[in-house]
């Protein structure tokens, strides 16, 4: 498992969330008129699913930044038939501001899709540069404190005390099982 493996629901989340929340917000400025909920869910559903699967290892920014830009065009068509299908239902609320050209909706797509690509590399290097740090402390520190068991030698059966007491876990490993030694052998 590589270290993205782990985080895959939370990197697809934050990615579907930036890139739907600021795509309805363009959207919505830009057209002069609300997204409805069910174009929004269905947007959020689609860009959610793609993000699922892209979410199983890490991207540079170029490849950050074409993803977001595929997320951010599917979102505009989701969008635009969504607000198409509410105006023919009369509705639709009417925002303001009067709707922005084609151009100016697009550019302002483009804009949110390099913003938030840039925005998203610089925290998924946050999130995992946070990750190593707190790997390489805590271990030393469970270390120190005896979470983790170290490896120490067992006497022979053969010199054990026949009346000592079993060892009785701590009580955070009361629950776990020990397995040692080899797998059992199936017969053919």
């Amino acid at each position: 498992m590589t270290e993205s493996e782990q985080c895959r629901p939370l990197r697809a989340g934050v990615f579907t969330l930036v890139c739907a929340s600021l795509s309805a917000i363009g959207h919505a400025v830009s057209s002069g008129h609300d997204v409805p909920v069910g174009g929004l869910l269905l947007g959020v559903a689609v860009v959610f699913a793609v993000a699922w699967v892209l979410a199983g290892r890490r991207y540079g920014p170029g490849m950050l930044t074409a993803w977001m830009l595929w997320g951010q065009l599917a979102l505009h068509v989701t969008f635009s038939y969504a607000q198409g299908a509410a105006h023919t239902d009369h509705s639709g609320a009417v925002l303001v501001q009067d709707p922005m050209p084609a151009w100016a909706m697009i550019s302002m797509h483009v804009a949110m899709a390099l913003v938030s690509a840039w925005w998203l590399h610089l925290g998924e290097n946050a999130l995992f540069a946070f990750l190593a740090f707190m790997a390489l402390s805590l271990i030393p520190l469970l270390l120190v404190i005896g979470a983790v068991p170290t490896a120490r030698a067992t006497p022979s059966a053969r010199f054990a005390a026949t009346n000592q007491r079993p060892r009785t876990r701590p009580p955070y490993l009361r629950h776990s099982r020990v397995l040692r030694g080899p797998p059992p052998v199936l017969a053919a």
